[in-house]
C-alpha cells in the first residue's frame, strides 16, 4: 500500500485559495530517496519535497505528492496520465518516454563499502569490484552501468535503508549509488558516515523532475515558470545549501 502524503495548506503557509489537484494537473510520485525525499517519523523531508511545496504555492495549489516503490513510481509516470516523477536519470532509453521539466543537477555515482569490511573499497580496482556482491535499488538506471562493465553479482533492494542494513550486516560487499543519495541515506537512517568509505566513480547521472508524455504544454510551462521564480528569488540556492552542504 502506498504511503500517501496529504499536505495541508497550513503546513506550508500556502494561500487560503490553494486548490487540490484538478484534472490535467501533475500528480507527483517518488520513492524515499534522500536528500530529495524521505520520511522522518512519518513527516516528509527533502530538497524536492520543499521545492514542490514552494512551486505549488506559486501556482496556488495544494502539493500533490505520493510515495511508492521506485519501480512503480517510474512505471506510473511512463504509462499513466499526468504524473510526475523525481529524481529521474535522463538516459537515452528514457528520452522519448518522459517530458523533462526541471533539471535537478548532475550526480556522480560511486561505490560504497564498510570501512571495516574485508575489501578496501577506497582502493579497489574495477577488476576487484567485479567480484563483489554489489547492491543497487530496484529500478535504478545504474544497473546498465554495472552490466556494461561485466558485473554479474548484482543484488536488488527496494530502498536505500534496506541496502544499508545488508551492507552493515555483511550481506553485501558494496553498494553502487549516486553520491548524494547514499551519503544522505547513511545520515538520515541512523548510520555513521565514518563507518563507510567511497570508491571508484564510473560516471554520473543527470537528474530531473520528469512527467508523463500526455502532460499539456500549459502545465509544463506553469511548473517551469514556478521554478524560475524560485531560482530568481534565491529559494533554490537556499534549499541546495540546506540539502547539499558539500557543494
Amino acid at each position: 500500500m502506498r504511503k500517501f502524503i496529504f499536505l495541508l495548506a497550513l503546513l506550508f503557509n500556502l494561500p487560503s485559495q490553494a486548490q487540490p489537484a484538478a484534472e490535467g494537473q501533475i500528480k507527483w510520485v517518488s520513492a524515499e530517496l534522500p536528500p530529495y525525499l524521505w520520511l522522518q517519523h512519518n513527516v516528509p523531508q527533502g530538497y524536492v519535497y520543499e521545492l514542490i511545496a514552494a512551486m505549488s504555492a506559486q501556482l496556488g495549489r495544494k502539493p500533490d505528492l505520493s510515495i511508492y516503490p521506485w519501480v512503480r513510481a517510474i512505471k506510473m509516470t511512463k504509462e499513466g496520465q499526468n504524473y510526475g516523477v523525481f529524481p529521474l536519470d535522463r538516459t537515452a532509453d528514457r528520452e522519448s518516454s518522459f517530458k523533462w521539466l526541471i533539471h535537478l543537477g548532475t550526480a556522480p555515482n560511486r561505490f560504497f563499502g564498510k570501512r571495516s569490511g574485508s575489501v578496501n573499497i577506497e582502493n579497489a580496482t574495477l577488476e576487484q569490484l567485479r567480484g563483489l556482491r554489489v547492491g543497487i535499488v530496484r529500478g535504478s538506471s545504474l544497473e546498465k552501468d554495472l552490466h556494461a562493465q561485466n558485473f554479474r553479482n548484482i543484488q536488488y533492494e527496494k530502498d536505500y535503508q534496506s541496502l544499508l542494513k545488508l551492507l552493515q550486516l555483511g550481506g553485501l560487499d558494496a553498494v553502487y549509488s549516486g553520491y548524494a543519495i547514499m551519503t544522505s541515506a547513511i545520515e538520515e537512517y541512523g548510520f555513521r558516515l565514518e563507518d563507510f568509505s567511497t570508491g571508484l566513480n564510473m560516471g554520473s547521472a543527470e537528474l530531473y523532475m520528469a512527467s508523463s508524455m500526455n502532460v499539456s504544454e500549459d502545465e509544463e510551462r506553469a511548473w517551469r515558470k514556478a521554478y524560475e521564480v524560485l531560482h530568481k528569488d534565491g529559494t533554490v540556492q537556499k534549499l541546495r545549501k540546506k540539502y547539499f552542504s558539500w557543494e
